[in-house]
C-alpha cells in the first residue's frame, strides 16, 4: 500500500529511512530538544525518540511561529527529520521545511497511522507531480 502526498518541500530520487509516527501534533519549540534532536513533550507517545534521520510522520504542527525558526535550526545543526509526512499542513512547519531544506510532504490519509509504526522501514518518492510514501518490504 503506498499513501499520496502534496509536494510541499521536494527532493531528489527517493528517500529511505525508518519511521517515526504519532497521531499527536508536534510543537517544533516545545516538544523538540534543540541540542539533541529527542522528544521531550510530556503529552507525546514517541517521547524519548530522535527526529534526526528520521521519516517523521505526525498529524499536524501545532504551537508558535518561532517552531519553524526551531525546526531551521534542527537542520543547520544537522539533527532535522529526513522527512516530514502530515496530514495537515500548516504555516509553522512549512516554513520551517522551505527554510531548513527539510523534505515535507502533506494531505496523507490518516489511514498512515494503522499502516506504518515507529520502526518500520519506510521510502518516499515524487512521480508524475504527486509524492508517495510506502513500507519498504
Amino acid at each position: 500500500m503506498r499513501y499520496k502526498g502534496k509536494i510541499i518541500q521536494e527532493w531528489d530520487g527517493t528517500l529511505t529511512g525508518k519511521v517515526l509516527i504519532t497521531k499527536s501534533k508536534i510543537s517544533f519549540l516545545g516538544d523538540i530538544d534543540q541540542n539533541t534532536a529527542r522528544i521531550v513533550g510530556s503529552d507525546l507517545d514517541i517521547k524519548g525518540k530522535s527526529v534526526s534521520g528520521k521519516i517523521l510522520i505526525f498529524l499536524e504542527g501545532r504551537g508558535s511561529t518561532v517552531g519553524s525558526n526551531a525546526l531551521f535550526g534542527l537542520s543547520k545543526k544537522g539533527l532535522a527529520p529526513k522527512l516530514l509526512a502530515v496530514c495537515k499542513a500548516e504555516p509553522v512547519t512549512i516554513s520551517g521545511a522551505i527554510f531548513g531544506n527539510i523534505p515535507m510532504i502533506s494531505g496523507l490519509d490518516e489511514g498512515v497511522f494503522d499502516y506504518l509504526k515507529t520502526g518500520d522501514k519506510a521510502r518516499s518518492y515524487i512521480q508524475g507531480g504527486e509524492a508517495y510514501l510506502e513500507k519498504e518490504e
